[in-house]
C-alpha cells in the first residue's frame, strides 16, 4: 500500500514537536478561556497562526512567538498588525509590564516552559493546551512542583480537545493580586526560595512517612499529616512551612 513520502516541513515539524490545532472551534474555545482584559498577548509555539487568527479579533497587542522560520514568514504575512519574534519560547524574554499568556506546547518542552513561566513575575493568565497526562498531573496537585508554587499560583484544568483535532489540552491560572487566598498567605511565605527548598527537602527526604520526614527536616512534629507527601493537599503546604519555622 502506497505511503506519502514524508515533506521537509513533516520533518520539520516532528524535530520541533510542533502539534497544530486544526479546527477553528477548538481554537476560539481557547482563546475565550482569556479574561476579557485589555492586557497584551504573548502566544508561544504560534505555528500556522490558528490561534493568532482568533487573538487579532480581540484588538489586543499580540506578540507571536514561533521557532521554524518558515512558519515565522508565513505569521507574519498572513497578520501585520501582530509581532512576530523567531525564537526558542524558552529563550523568549518576556515582557515587564503586565501581560496574559496562551499557547499550544510542544510536549517535549512542556514542564520546561510551565517552569519558565512560572519564574516569571509579569503575566496574569496563561492558558495553554498540553498533554491530558500533564494536564491532569497539574491540576490535581501531588506533586512537587505544584506544591513548590501552591503559595502564587493555581493549576485549573478546563476540558480536553479531541485526538482528532490536537493532543489533549490544560488551563493554567496565575493567582492574582486580591484574589482567593491560598490556606497560608504568601504574604506568610516572604522567601520563595526557602520555602521552596522546604518542599523539595521534604519530598526527597528519607522516612516512615510524611511525618517523620517532616521531622527529620524541621526537628518539628506535626501531627494529623497524611502518609505521603503527594497525598497532602497543594494548599496545605505553605501551612505546613510556617508550623515548621
Amino acid at each position: 500500500m502506497p505511503t506519502r513520502r514524508r515533506s521537509a516541513r513533516d520533518r520539520a515539524r516532528r524535530e520541533l514537536g510542533q502539534n497544530f490545532l486544526v479546527d477553528r472551534s477548538a481554537a476560539r474555545g481557547l482563546v475565550d478561556l482569556l479574561d476579557p482584559t485589555p492586557a497584551p498577548v504573548v502566544e508561544l509555539g504560534a505555528g500556522r497562526g490558528a490561534l493568532t487568527r482568533e487573538l487579532v479579533h480581540s484588538g489586543r497587542d499580540i506578540t507571536a512567538v514561533e521557532l521554524d522560520p518558515r512558519w515565522a514568514d508565513v505569521l507574519r504575512g498572513s497578520f501585520p498588525q501582530v509581532r512576530v519574534v523567531r525564537c526558542d519560547m524558552l529563550d523568549f524574554r518576556f515582557p515587564a509590564a503586565e501581560h496574559v499568556v496562551i499557547g499550544n506546547l510542544p510536549f517535549g518542552i512542556t514542564t520546561a516552559v510551565t517552569r519558565r513561566l512560572l519564574a516569571e513575575r509579569s503575566w496574569s493568565q496563561a492558558v495553554l493546551l498540553v498533554q491530558w497526562d500533564v494536564a491532569r498531573k497539574r491540576a490535581g496537585g501531588g506533586s512537587q512542583l505544584n506544591a513548590q508554587w501552591a503559595p502564587w499560583y493555581e493549576f485549573r484544568l478546563h476540558g480536553r480537545v479531541p485526538r482528532a483535532l490536537v493532543p489533549p489540552g490544560a488551563r493554567g491560572r496565575r493567582r492574582r493580586p486580591g484574589g482567593a487566598a491560598p490556606t497560608a498567605p504568601a504574604a506568610a511565605v516572604p522567601r520563595r526560595q526557602r520555602y521552596q527548598r522546604f518542599v523539595e527537602a521534604v519530598f526527597t527526604g528519607r522516612g516512615r512517612g510524611l511525618a517523620e520526614v517532616v521531622r527529620a527536616v524541621t526537628g518539628c512534629r506535626v501531627r494529623g499529616l497524611p502518609a505521603l507527601p503527594r497525598d497532602l493537599p497543594v494548599e496545605d503546604w505553605p501551612r505546613l512551612y510556617v508550623e515548621t519555622r
